[in-house]
């Protein structure tokens, strides 16, 4: 298992991935938790672990492009239609309709549709990368740790049962022994 490398490390390796007002130490703090999580064992599952996070922060920059969009097309809603004595529109849901203008043309729509293939991207990215990671896995388990040596050669028989020999996937494709459920 490789050495964990510290925050400060981690920062500087994706200091690159950051535009702006993002926070960088948000996203390290996302890579590190992945790396906590899947605990990658080598550099390409660190690699994979750490496009895995990139690939998440994409999606959330995405999010908050849109989300940017959405606010600015609700910072100029004027109702149309005035309210009730209770303060309720007349019109119901006329302040979501003025939302989903946002996605007409003499808008934002441009915009929107390339944010939208953005998130698609990135969704892909991630998949593929999970992907891989298990491929990876799948084909290079963990050691098994010895905790006991036998003693006598009965003893060692039984400590270690006969594997079945495994098919290789030689893609990065699930196999249809162990579905992946995404």
């Amino acid at each position: 298992m490789s050495t964990r490398p510290s925050a400060k490390t981690v920062f500087r390796e994706i200091g690159l991935f950051t535009i702006g007002a993002e926070r960088l130490n948000l996203l390290g703090d996302l890579v590190l938790e992945a790396r906590a999580d899947l605990q990658p064992r080598n550099f390409p599952e660190r690699h994979l672990v750490d496009e895995l996070a990139l690939s998440k922060w994409r999606t959330f920059r995405v999010a908050l492009m849109e989300k940017a969009i959405f606010e600015h097309q609700n910072s100029t809603f004027q109702p149309l239609v005035p309210r009730d004595t209770d303060g309720n529109m007349l019109m119901p849901h006329e302040d979501v309709y003025h939302l989903a203008m946002a996605h007409a043309p003499e808008s934002h729509a441009v915009v929107l549709a390339a944010l939208s293939r953005l998130n698609a991207r990135y969704s892909r990215e991630f998949c593929t990368a999970l992907r891989l990671l298990l491929a990876l896995r799948r084909g290079n388990p963990p050691p098994v740790a010895d905790t006991a040596t036998p003693s006598s050669p009965k003893q060692a028989s039984k400590a270690a049962p006969k594997q079945a020999p495994r098919k290789e996937n030689s893609t990065c494709e699930p196999s249809s022994i162990t579905p992946l459920m995404m």
